[in-house]
């Protein structure tokens, strides 16, 4: 009976419309290329920059997924690396932005 009455509980109180997050795990170096590119943008759109003109490769080498990217900003290439070990959670990606400007 308690069980039932907490799980009554849990679904009267979780907000209508909530969303659950499922954290990306990455199995391919091509799966990577979408969380860099949104990655990189969403850090010099926070910086009130509009970046454009994505290109990118994507390789891995043992068991870590790379994405080396371009990113157009203010008439530049900057360069952008992702990796990540093969399997891992999103949380573990690392972005390596080469412009001195986003400090």
């Amino acid at each position: 009976m308690r069980l039932i009455t907490a799980m009554a509980l849990s679904v009267l109180t979780f907000p209508v419309g909530a969303q659950y997050y499922q954290e990306l795990v990455f199995n391919q170096a091509s799966e990577l290329v979408p969380w860099c590119k949104s990655e990189a943008e969403a850090r010099y759109i926070a910086a009130g920059v509009t970046p454009y003109q994505w290109t990118s490769r994507y390789y891995d080498r043992s068991n870590v997924l790379y994405v080396e990217g371009k990113l157009r900003v203010n008439g530049n290439d900057v360069a952008v690396t992702c990796k990540i070990a093969r399997g891992a959670r999103e949380r573990y990606a690392t972005i390596q932005i080469d412009d001195p400007s986003l400090g």
